[in-house]
Order: C-alpha cells, then sequence, then structure tokens
C-alpha cells in the first residue's frame, strides 16, 4: 500500500495512467486555482487602491496581495514543469528515497494539512466570538473585505467566507508540492549517490574494468538529474527566497503596529504562523541543499583507499581519472547565479530578520519614551 509520500505526489500528477486522465485531472484543477486567485489578486488590489481604510489594515491586505501573486506565479511554474516533475519522479521510483527523508517529507506534508486548517479555522471562530460582529460586517479575515458584498443571508456569507479562505488552501498546496518534491528530488540524489558508492567500492576491491565504466556511466546519468533538477527549481527557489525576505519584513511591520495597539492581535497570530511556515520553507531548501554538497566523498574515498589502483594497467588508471575528475564536479544550488542555497544562506536570512526586528522595536520604544514625556 502506497504511503502518504506517494498517495501526495500521485495526486499532484506526478504518475499518470495510460490514458492521460492523472494529467488531464491536475492541469483542469489547476486552471481553477489559478481563476480563483487571480480574481481574488485583482480584488485585492483594487481594495487597496481605492480603500479608504487606516493604513495599518492596508499593510496586512498587501500581505494579502503577495501570497496570492505568489500562489499564481507557483501555479503557472508548476504546470510549465509538470512533465519535467513527472519524469523525475518516475527516474526516482528505479532507486527510492533513504527512509529519513521519506519520514521529513510525511511530517512536512502534515504540518501543511494542519497549519492551512488553524489559519481559516481561528479567524473564523474569533468572527464567531465577537459580539460586535454582524452579518454583513467586513470579516477579521483577511481583515480587508475585497468583495464589498454587503448581505444579511446566512448561505451567502459562508460562501463569501469559503471564497476568502481558498487562498489559505492553495498557497500551502503550491508550497507543500514545492517542498516535498524538492526534497523527494536531493532524496532521489542521495540514493543514486549511496547506489555509485557501492559500485565504486566493488569495482575498485575488485579492480574490475567493466564495472568501473558502468559506475562512470551510472556517475554521468546521476549528474544529468542533478541538472534537470535544478532547471526545474531555480524559478520557484527564486521566487519563494525572495517573496518570503519581503514577506517577513512586512510581517514584522505588522507585528510592531500590534504592539503599539494599532492592528487587532488576531493579525499578530496569523502573522507568525505565516512566518513560521516561511522560515520552516527556506529551511528545508537549505538543508536538503547543503547535504548534497559532500555526496563526492565518499567515491573520492572509495577511490584513494584503495592505493593497488594505481599499479595497474593504463586503461583502468584512466577510468580511475575520469571518475577522480567527475568526481570533483560541484554539487552547489545556485538560483541564477543570484545566490547558493546552503545553511550560510538560511544564516543570514535570520540575522537580516533579527536586525530588522531589532530596528523596528528600538524605534517603538524611542516612540514610547517620547510620548511618556
Amino acid at each position: 500500500m502506497a504511503d502518504i509520500v506517494e498517495i501526495f505526489l500521485q495526486l499532484l500528477g506526478c504518475s499518470d495512467d495510460g490514458a492521460g486522465h492523472g494529467t488531464m485531472r491536475v492541469v483542469f484543477f489547476s486552471y481553477c486555482e489559478f481563476a480563483v486567485t487571480q480574481f481574488l489578486a485583482i480584488s485585492t488590489y483594487l481594495s487597496l487602491v481605492y480603500s479608504t481604510e487606516d493604513p495599518s489594515i492596508r499593510i496586512y491586505g498587501l500581505l494579502f496581495f503577495i501570497v496570492e501573486i505568489v500562489v499564481c506565479s507557483l501555479i503557472v511554474v508548476r504546470v510549465y514543469h509538470h512533465s519535467q516533475h513527472r519524469d523525475m519522479y518516475q527516474r526516482s521510483q528505479k532507486v527510492g528515497i533513504p527512509e529519513n527523508y521519506r519520514q521529513k517529507i510525511t511530517m512536512v506534508i502534515k504540518y501543511h494539512l494542519v497549519m492551512s486548517n488553524v489559519l481559516v479555522v481561528i479567524p473564523l471562530l474569533c468572527t464567531i466570538s465577537l459580539d460586535w460582529v454582524r452579518m454583513g460586517d467586513p470579516f477579521t479575515f483577511p481583515s480587508i473585505d475585497v468583495l464589498p458584498i454587503k448581505t444579511t443571508n446566512v448561505n451567502v456569507y459562508i460562501c463569501k467566507y469559503i471564497l476568502y479562505a481558498l487562498p489559505t488552501y492553495f498557497a500551502h498546496l503550491e508550497m507543500c508540492f514545492m517542498n516535498v518534491t524538492f526534497m523527494y528530488s536531493t532524496g532521489a540524489v542521495k540514493g543514486h549517490f549511496q547506489i555509485l558508492e557501492e559500485r565504486v567500492v566493488e569495482a575498485m576491491a575488485t579492480q574490475d574494468e567493466e564495472k568501473l565504466k558502468i559506475a562512470i556511466k551510472y556517475h554521468q546519468q546521476t549528474l544529468k538529474f542533478f541538472k534537470d533538477m535544478k532547471t526545474v527549481y531555480e524559478k520557484p527557489l527564486l521566487i519563494a527566497i525572495e517573496v518570503s525576505i519581503l514577506y517577513i519584513g512586512l510581517s514584522g511591520c505588522t507585528m510592531i503596529q500590534v504592539v503599539q495597539g494599532f492592528v487587532d492581535p488576531i493579525i499578530l497570530g496569523l502573522c507568525i504562523g505565516s512566518c513560521v511556515s516561511t522560515f520552516m520553507t527556506i529551511s528545508i531548501y537549505c538543508i536538503c541543499a547543503s547535504n548534497m554538497y559532500d555526496l563526492h566523498d565518499g567515491i573520492l574515498n572509495a577511490i584513494f583507499e584503495q592505493r593497488s589502483c594505481f599499479s595497474r594497467n593504463k586503461s583502468f588508471k584512466r577510468l580511475v581519472l575520469m571518475m577522480m575528475t567527475r568526481a570533483t564536479v560541484s554539487l552547489e544550488f545556485r538560483v541564477y547565479s543570484i545566490f547558493t542555497i546552503n545553511l550560510n544562506l538560511l544564516v543570514k536570512i535570520l540575522k537580516l530578520t533579527y536586525t530588522l526586528l531589532n530596528v523596528l522595536l528600538t524605534s517603538v520604544n524611542r516612540q514610547f519614551k517620547e510620548t511618556a514625556k
């Protein structure tokens, strides 16, 4: 029986039946998802431009608008690379992924399932619990009514709330798909290198030229898989990381406004939840990419441990040198030469966030002192 990881990837169209029904289903769902998200993005933009609300509320509306734009972008990228995702998944099936990767992917899927429901249910419960809220009033979620339909009809009100909640599920679905497929692909690369290391060790121990040739060819295919993975994930990683930094900055401004009492504390909880999800996403990319940097070490160690190989004939030496040369190929995950996905990037983002919040808190404390005087 397939586990939750395989079921999730199959539902998102990474595998397909012979008739292509899976692909048609995914494409149709993606078009509907894009249409709803684009409609809310346009409505939010118009409401921001012509809004008379307090600027602090408009900042939260801007956060909502950014999420919708990111979701639209990720949908377009996912549909564009749909065939590549399916091809990489099928190639990964032949090797599999390490069990610890599968467990982490399962935790990520469960996290997004839970968090998406939490971010929808909490504002709903808060709206119900507020005594001053009446049917037809603007929502506390997303705190800016981009569909100014005033009604006392319960059914219309519920439909309107569901329409507002859909972007939350869409955002988590797209981020979950990106996180899961990226982790699955990096796990497949590690699985490939584990097999490759075993083959190199066996070839060097027996000093078998044919086995070493097979290992070299397998290594070439693995590097091709890594190159394809970089091509598929460059665009979404660029979108996710750069927009995440912007989102964290705006969320920090909103949090400070909550401290000052300008914004409802409910928004603080939503911002914290969103920032946690954002940091988790960036951490997944940086940690998984960093785990690939030392995959060549096992191959090089297997070559240098067998010193007798240097006394063999020239053809075997040539094969060994070829493997050593290819084993020096860097497995760095660079995004359009803008930045490298590694732990240093994660540390830089954390330092930037800490500096931003520290500056904002210092500004708030100065304002409080001036007011006290």
